[in-house]
């Protein structure tokens, strides 16, 4: 299986779990949620809602939304806001790319291998950031 051959694959509602390894905070965090894709103009509406648990703290209820844009053989990701962020390549086992945002360094590498499970997973460094998150999806039943 190559993964993913178009945008339209991604519709629909995924269960995620993540886990980030923070080196410089020593810990590691676990969230577990859901992401939806819905159908828009240009592409798909990113939407995720999770529950972070971090260690010796009360649970944080979070959400996230991005834009992902029709671009042929490929998507591109950008911020609600419309700003550019990442792109991401159909039709292989695996898509890698990188964000810069200075001072910080963010380099993703999407693993399709499994798909219709799937994966995302960020290496983030900067001054002051340093860590590892992955997401695993399943796609939730209709």
């Amino acid at each position: 299986m190559t993964g993913p051959r178009e945008i339209t694959d991604f519709a629909g509602n995924w269960q995620l779990t993540r886990v980030i390894h923070d080196a410089k905070a020593g810990q590691v965090f676990q969230a577990d949620g859901a992401a939806y894709l819905t159908t828009s103009e240009t592409g798909l509406i990113y939407e995720e809602a999770v529950t972070l648990r971090i260690p010796g703290q009360p649970v944080i209820k979070g959400t996230r939304k991005y834009l992902w844009q029709d671009a042929g053989d490929e998507i591109d990701v950008r911020f609600e806001d419309g700003r550019f962020f990442h792109r991401l390549k159909l039709g292989k086992s695996e898509a890698t790319d990188h964000h810069d945002c200075p001072p910080d360094s963010y380099d993703v590498v999407y693993d399709f291998s499994k798909w219709p499970r799937w994966a995302a997973r960020w290496t983030v460094s900067g001054p002051r950031k340093s860590y590892e998150m992955k997401t695993e999806y399943a796609a939730l039943a209709k």
